[in-house]
């Protein structure tokens, strides 16, 4: 099972790597782990800021439905970002890439990602200090 389309008359196995009975180009393997790489970012932020912004909402909101509605929404948004911050990067390796060439594509690629979820938390953090100053001056 080939991963990716080589011109014809070339060498399907010329500038990829064996893994697990499929050859996957350099570029995919790029992708493939700055990919993973923010899906994980993306999940240690959720449960890093999950609990302390789950009390902050049950305490603000007073609303079950509304703070579970905050809460997997911030995770959608965050999953969203992160993917097509991933997806918007296009690794370029060429053949005998060395291993450092790996690394600082998937540099490239996590960059994207960490500036993307910076601004999302940026503007989340905004407007739950909107949403609390509104609260607390109606109560």
């Amino acid at each position: 099972m080939r991963l990716y389309s080589t011109p014809p008359g070339q060498d399907y196995n010329r500038g990829s790597k064996h893994i697990g009975g499929t050859y996957m180009s350099r570029n995919g393997i790029a992708f493939l782990v700055a990919f993973v790489v923010s899906i994980l970012i993306v999940v240690l932020i959720d449960r890093l800021l999950r609990p302390g912004l789950r009390g902050l909402l049950e305490q603000i909101v007073a609303l079950p439905a509304a703070t579970e509605f905050y809460l997997r929404a911030f995770a959608v948004v965050l999953v969203l970002v992160a993917i097509g911050a991933v997806l918007g990067n296009r690794p370029d390796l060429k053949d005998g890439a060395r291993f450092m060439e790996y690394i600082w594509a998937i540099a490239a690629g996590l960059k994207d990602v960490f500036q993307n979820l910076f601004a999302v938390l940026l503007v989340y953090v905004g407007l739950m200090s909107v949403l609390i100053a509104a609260l607390r001056r109606r109560q």
